[in-house]
């Protein structure tokens, strides 16, 4: 939950066609990986870890400060605030000491991660996650449903921005210098929202001086997640947000990337990312429509 968000929507594409020919074909080549293909490994987040062809990273780390333009559509009712283009300020890095480390990589898809690198072998790398940091909603706590009426029963579900913390284990292969598989599982115990788990595949190329890599994933949502992030309960219910129960919850994304440097210091990069978001999360009354794009270009100044 990249805008590493739980929350993620849109409207106008054919979920149909991309469930035949891409998300279906992704899943498959997905799970058929981490069992067919074996370059040491470290931890590190795959977006970064895609995006360098893989390298790895011991003790030791580096960190960028940058400027970024992004487009993205409205991905939930409750972003009141969303501008379709919007300028941002870039903060990327990784470190990493004896094990420890922390990643805070721009527009990763898992957020921040805090956590210990404590197993590597030739071809896989496990890590403890003590803190995966993603934004989602929290509605207000303390409060007896039951003695609003409709307008402030609204107001209520219209939510405050906080924080799904999780922690869990991630695990990393690499293969051929250039491909990247990780999967990851954490449960939130800040809100105690719920559990999520991602696959992903990812592969770079090198062209002279460009670094190009696709990036293709599928991430799982339980039930608790999705209903405390998405449903709403038959006393919660009004005549704007329905009463909507769902079910646990698949999202299939795929990102391309492209990183150039400028000089010694400065590089250039954009991302493209697609997500096509489950039936249990477009059917909810916060949901906006069937998918989410992100287009991002930023310069950065890397230490």
């Amino acid at each position: 939950m990249n805008n590493s968000r739980l929350i993620d929507c849109s409207e106008d594409i054919d979920i149909t066609y991309l469930s035949n020919y891409f998300v279906r074909p992704l899943l498959t080549l997905l799970l058929l990986s981490s069992f067919v293909f074996s370059i040491a490994a470290s931890a590190e987040d795959i977006s970064s870890n895609v995006t360098q062809g893989g390298s790895r990273l011991d003790s030791g780390g580096y960190f960028e400060l940058g400027a970024s333009v992004i487009a993205l559509n409205q991905v939930d009712i409750r972003d009141i605030e969303h501008s379709d283009i919007q300028p941002l300020f870039m903060l990327n890095g990784i470190y990493q000491y004896k094990g420890l480390f922390v990643e805070l990589v721009h527009l990763s898809q898992d957020g921040t991660n805090l956590g210990y690198n404590f197993w590597n072998s030739e071809h896989w790398s496990l890590d403890f996650l003590a803190a995966n940091v993603e934004m989602t909603w929290q509605r207000p706590n303390g409060l007896d449903v039951s003695s609003l009426n409709e307008a402030q029963r609204n107001e209520y579900l219209m939510s405050n921005e906080s924080l799904y913390i999780g922690a869990g284990m991630r695990a990393t292969r690499y293969w051929d210098e250039n491909y990247v598989f990780q999967f990851r599982a954490v449960s939130d115990y800040y809100n105690n929202q719920g559990f999520q788990s991602t696959i992903r595949l990812g592969k770079s190329w090198q062209l002279r001086n460009l670094n190009l890599y696709t990036l293709g994933g599928v991430t799982y949502l339980s039930k608790q997640l999705t209903r405390n992030v998405y449903g709403v309960s038959n006393e919660e219910a009004t005549g704007q947000f329905y009463q909507y129960t769902p079910e646990s919850a698949f999202n299939y994304s795929l990102e391309v990337g492209a990183a150039y440097p400028i000089s010694e210091n400065f590089v250039f990069r954009s991302i493209y990312r697609i997500t096509a978001l489950s039936d249990e999360i477009t059917e909810s009354p916060f949901s906006l429509g069937n998918y989410s794009s992100l287009f991002n270009v930023s310069v950065s100044y890397v230490f």
